[in-house]
């Protein structure tokens, strides 16, 4: 029990740290972008407003103060529970990091979990027939896989299937005009197929690659061909052997790659309009709108923070000869 309690304090003293430093970065990118936050958020469209409405709007987008000013003001609204206005929306940051955080989950989680069974798979029977034609075929693909950018494979998948073959909507989360949630789940799952297809192809590549040669080295090992001496079947060799040792390091290697999938995710977000989390923070960042970007940061460091710590935890205490 104290081990538990010492390890919880350790990973929230790490937790705080890394976002005070995520805070600092993040306004100082804003403080210092050579962007003006004004003529970003008129779209260039500087004679709509008068002087004093421009000075007024300045201070809102927080365009005046220093660094450290920003910081200490920003932490000092967040501990009363004030996360501030949202000026390029309109509502509380907490409401629209709500409201665009559930449709990034649920596109990030269903992604990387369908990368981790695909991915998975597909290289336990690359690694069962390898130098064989599967195997060749598997591989050469996942190689090609991870050399793509996933905003050049999302323009192909638009241009094939949203374009030429006119089977799914290249954009959004529902219809325009209609709200996230309105259309059903079915909707939402519809629009979601194409970014959701494009995180999974990519960030499957590695798992394979990866997920294969742990397989190759688990069949050379002593016990397998000990197992394979003694009349043991192919099938108890693969169940007994190869996938409780070639499981774990790969679901280690899924969760650790977690900060891949989400800036993975921020790009299919922009370009197939999908507005996520990912969206969100790009378009706070674009308009200058200080408290929905740091936010919609820190929110993205907590999940980034929460896949590292978990694959750190599969690493301690689900590997064999690790596991206290």
């Amino acid at each position: 029990m104290q081990t538990l309690m010492r390890l919880v304090i350790r990973l929230v003293v790490r937790l705080g740290v890394q976002l005070l430093l995520v805070v600092i970065v993040a306004v100082s990118l804003l403080h210092f972008s050579p962007l003006d936050p004004v003529t970003q958020y008129l779209n260039g469209n500087l004679f709509a407003v008068s002087a004093t409405q421009k000075a007024v709007l300045a201070v809102q987008l927080g365009e005046q103060g220093s660094v450290w000013a920003s910081v200490s003001q920003w932490l000092a609204h967040v501990a009363v529970g004030d996360w501030g206005q949202s000026v390029l929306y309109r509502q509380p940051v907490l409401t629209v990091l709500w409201e665009r955080g559930q449709i990034s989950l649920l596109l990030m989680s269903i992604s990387w979990l369908l990368a981790l069974f695909v991915g998975y798979g597909l290289g336990l029977l690359a690694g069962l027939c390898a130098n064989r034609w599967p195997d060749r075929v598997i591989r050469t693909t996942a190689w090609v896989l991870s050399a793509m950018p996933p905003f050049w494979l999302g323009m192909v998948l638009i241009a094939v299937f949203a374009v030429k073959l006119p089977w799914l909507p290249a954009c959004c989360a529902a219809p325009y005009g209609d709200g996230v949630f309105e259309q059903g789940l079915s909707s939402l799952l519809r629009h979601m197929v194409l970014p959701m297809t494009t995180l999974v192809l990519v960030y499957m590549a590695p798992l394979i690659l990866h997920t294969r040669e742990k397989v190759v080295d688990v069949l050379s090992d002593a016990p397998v061909q000990y197992a394979q001496m003694h009349g043991q079947g192919a099938w108890a060799r693969v169940r007994f052997h190869v996938v409780k040792n070639s499981l774990v390091p790969a679901l280690v290697l899924h969760l650790a790659s977690f900060a891949e999938l989400f800036s993975g995710s921020m790009l299919a977000e922009t370009l197939f309009n999908y507005p996520g989390l990912g969206q969100t923070v790009v378009k706070a960042g674009l308009t200058h709108d200080t408290a929905l970007f740091l936010g919609a940061t820190v929110l993205s460091a907590v999940l980034v923070f929460v896949g590292n710590a978990l694959a750190s935890l599969c690493a301690d205490w689900l590997t064999p000869g690790v596991r206290r």
